[in-house]
């Protein structure tokens, strides 16, 4: 049988470890916690710095890279210019779009080539060149055309220079063959 004083005495040796364990984890664990904490911190605060560096970084990089974008694009309409300067100079071209569409682009590219644009807004009497149509529908005026005129639909406004360059290849055969016809008569 155990005695009543091994019991008593198991009992003081528990408290007695978790009195010292209570101790030692409240000062001296309190600095390994406090230690760990700072390195997380600075572990986290090093990797935000790299973080907004590269942001930075890559910000420099975008702007950059859209100042060569725009340089490239003029480049393409300086070379429209001098590809189509000789058959588009002086040439007249009326165009129609839809109110929610944004033409800015594409005029100053025609523009640039030598084109004059006439915006058409309900209707023409008397047309000496082709028509522009930008946009998925098409006006009502178009039907009261003469039969002779010509007109191209454009559904979505060209915006990389490729579609610029084959939209004023467009229009140099819709000039053409008005010219033909033209002359046929």
């Amino acid at each position: 049988m155990i005695h009543f004083r091994y019991h008593l005495l198991s009992l003081i040796a528990v408290f007695f470890a978790l009195g010292i364990g209570i101790l030692l984890g409240g000062t001296a664990g309190q600095n390994w916690f406090a230690l760990g904490e700072k390195e997380v911190l600075t572990r986290m605060e090093e990797k935000y710095d790299r973080a907004l560096k590269s942001n930075n970084e890559l910000k420099q990089q975008m702007r950059q890279l859209l100042k060569e974008m725009e340089q490239s694009n003029q480049d393409v309409i300086h070379l429209m210019a001098m590809r189509y300067a000789n058959d588009l100079q002086g040439k007249r071209v009326y165009l129609w779009h839809q109110p929610d569409l944004q033409l800015g682009r594409i005029a100053q590219v025609m523009e640039s080539v030598g084109i004059e644009l006439v915006k058409v807004e309900g209707g023409i009497a008397q047309i000496d060149g082709p028509v522009l149509l930008f946009g998925q529908a098409k006006p009502d005026w178009l039907s009261q055309l003469p039969s002779d005129s010509r007109w191209l639909q454009v559904e979505q406004v060209p915006i990389t220079p490729a579609a610029q360059w084959e939209l004023l290849e467009n229009v140099q055969k819709l000039l053409a063959e008005m010219r033909i016809e033209h002359e046929k008569s």
